[in-house]
């Protein structure tokens, strides 16, 4: 029998007097469960993804939720037949994400983030063909495979980027608008960050666009959502789903986001299956000539040694 797993996504603002503590207990916590994945924790809060059998994954939210700080942790929940984490990571960060406002010496306030609005208030936005702006709040090539359907998507690729995003739209700013994101954690900020910066009638989705599929369908999301493990993009519309995304050599559409085959190439890019296999995984020309005389080096190595033997 395939075993199941359960994805956990969550995040939590709440001053953290030690976060040291935190930190060892957490990684006691997950140690002891077998749970695979990565933590990031700071004085602001905690943001984690992780994996893990279900009942271990269970235990892991009863075990958090009983501290007082986390008691009303909100969980974003999905389900693999594979564990999607190669390890266990626990790091402390200044932010739990960030913002990059830091260094001009002005941290946003999360206290002015913006009020929430419920999946099904933004679907029936949608659906009564009400005039907002919906704003994504990651990155373009999150974005480049699924997004909300006639979204704004900042050109980024970085959450620091952000704010100087933000000087490019200040026409906006007696317009209605929504925020999203994946789970949540950057609408915060994002939200925040625009209010304190003149945007009147801002809101976020509550728990962004995984919660958001979940309780509506996923209606008027069009694409695949970006995650952050190795299956890289999950379905969201189960209602009219459709394809954005384009494989970048031929254009066929498709959702299916691959890593370069060259090792210490970062790339990320979409591609079928069957450029795939005719550039041999790799993102350019310059990475498919790399590899090859890579592999060129190694047939020839490997001559040499039978050739000695």
């Amino acid at each position: 029998m395939t075993k199941k797993y359960k994805v956990l996504l969550y995040y939590k603002y709440v001053n953290l007097e030690n976060p040291q503590e935190v930190m060892s207990w957490q990684r006691e916590l997950c140690e002891s469960l077998n749970l695979k994945g990565r933590i990031i924790i700071a004085d602001e809060g905690i943001n984690g993804t992780l994996s893990g059998l279900e009942n271990e994954s269970d235990k892991y939210i009863r075990e958090t939720m009983s501290r007082p700080e986390f008691s009303d942790m909100e969980w974003k929940i999905s389900y693999s037949n594979a564990q999607n984490f190669p390890k266990m990571k626990i790091k402390y960060r200044p932010e739990i994400v960030t913002l990059g406002v830091k260094k001009t010496g002005k941290d946003v306030n999360i206290d002015n983030k913006a009020h929430y609005i419920e999946p099904e208030e933004l679907l029936n936005l949608y659906e009564n063909n009400e005039n907002f702006l919906i704003l994504d709040a990651r990155n373009l090539y999150e974005a480049n495979i699924g997004k909300f359907k006639n979204a704004l998507t900042p050109p980024i690729d970085s959450f620091r980027e952000f704010p100087a995003f933000a000087k490019t739209i200040e026409d906006y700013k007696d317009k209605e608008i929504v925020t999203y994101c994946t789970g949540g954690i950057r609408c915060e900020k994002a939200s925040a960050y625009l209010r304190e910066n003149g945007f009147k009638k801002v809101r976020q989705l509550h728990g962004g666009i995984q919660t958001y599929g979940d309780k509506t369908g996923g209606k008027h999301f069009e694409g695949e959502m970006f995650i952050f493990d190795d299956r890289l993009h999950i379905p969201v519309n189960t209602v009219d789903p459709k394809i954005i995304s384009e494989c970048k050599f031929c254009n066929t559409k498709v959702s299916r986001y691959i890593d370069c085959n060259l090792i210490g190439c970062p790339s990320l890019f979409i591609c079928c299956s069957e450029c795939e296999e005719e550039n041999n995984g790799s993102c350019s020309k310059e990475c498919f000539d790399k590899i090859n005389e890579t592999n060129a080096s190694l047939r020839n190595n490997k001559t040499v040694v039978q050739a000695n033997v």
